[in-house]
């Protein structure tokens, strides 16, 4: 049979298009633990930028704080295609059996702050890793230092593994730096409304608690809605008298109730860096098929009154898989 001769730039076209269809043919998946929550709604919005510079196909599925539904996204995501797979564990003993499926398939797992069976490489936030000299122990003796008599509430989340760990490690961490614990709560049903109705009641019962650990943005946003409300005053200052309001996450309602005086720090994980830490994983996985990469710590920020000024806009980090914040 005669061979067709192609010209060389028509051979280009066909080449790119058959890149193209290999690109497209690479999707990859999340299953975000509650998409509604602001840092993982933009988390998922970087990953997809992210994915779509590699020339790949994103896909995000809302577990919505239901393990179940958590099973049942990572079969759909399996079933969908994809080739690599990020998870935010609700319950690593019900997820673990759809992991392992999607592992017998040839699907790896990427983990944010989880590990377990099926999990292939761990993303971490720093916040989520509880270590002498980490994040906790400094946070405690930042508390420390400035109000050391301090009494302590503290909120925990609803029974995610992630969210219990953090919440025990602060705890742990306040009590071994001589800080008096006088209560701790979970705010099970992750919103502001329910954090605020839960201070109001703890500061008619401990009204000589100074100090206040949430272990999200949105709960601490209650507890000083609550704290202004019943007048007092929160601590934003140095030498202040007030009430010390903690938080986690750096939403941007955190960035502006810091910047105004309404809460007096919070940990920034650096969602732009976790997102870009998991796409980072993914292609070490796809590149490396059947291998084992390292576990990654994406670097977190103690933001306060006296730094909020430096604070860099999430979007405006501008992070590649080439620059993620990695902790070494």
């Amino acid at each position: 049979m005669k061979m067709k001769h192609v010209p060389p730039i028509a051979a280009l076209c066909l080449a790119a298009s058959a890149a193209t269809v290999s690109a497209q043919e690479t999707m990859v998946g999340f299953v975000s633990p509650i998409a509604s929550q602001p840092g993982q709604a933009l988390a998922s919005d970087i990953m997809e930028k992210m994915a779509g510079d590699l020339g790949w196909q994103y896909r995000m599925l809302d577990a919505n704080l239901s393990p179940n539904r958590q099973v049942s996204h990572v079969d759909t995501l399996v079933t969908l295609g994809a080739k690599a797979i990020g998870s935010w564990s609700l319950d690593p003993n019900a997820v673990a059996a759809a992991y392992t499926r999607a592992n017998e398939q040839g699907v790896p797992v990427v983990g944010v702050n989880s590990t377990g069976p099926g999990v292939t490489m761990t993303v971490w936030w720093e916040t989520s890793l509880c270590e002498d000299g980490g994040t906790y122990d400094r946070q405690a003796a930042w508390i420390k230092e400035r109000r050391p008599d301090a009494k302590v509430v503290v909120m925990g989340g609803p029974a995610v593994p992630s969210i219990q760990q953090n919440t025990n490690c602060f705890e742990e961490a306040a009590k071994a730096a001589g800080l008096d614990v006088v209560a701790r709560v979970d705010n099970t049903k992750d919103s502001t409304a329910n954090a605020a109705s839960m201070a109001a009641d703890l500061m008619v019962r401990h009204p000589d608690a100074d100090v206040f650990w949430s272990y999200n943005d949105a709960s601490a946003l209650g507890v000083s809605a609550s704290a202004l409300a019943s007048g007092k005053t929160i601590y934003a200052a140095e030498g202040s008298d007030g009430v010390m309001v903690f938080g986690m996450n750096g939403d941007d309602e955190a960035i502006a109730a810091l910047r105004e005086g309404r809460m007096t720090a919070s940990w920034d994980p650096d969602v732009y860096g976790m997102a870009a830490a998991v796409i980072l994983g993914f292609k070490q996985l796809l590149d490396n098929p059947g291998t084992k990469p390292d576990d990654l710590i994406v670097a977190s920020q103690f933001l306060t009154f006296g730094n909020i000024g430096d604070y860099v806009p999430t979007l405006e980090r501008g992070y590649t898989i080439d620059t993620v914040p990695l902790i070494k």
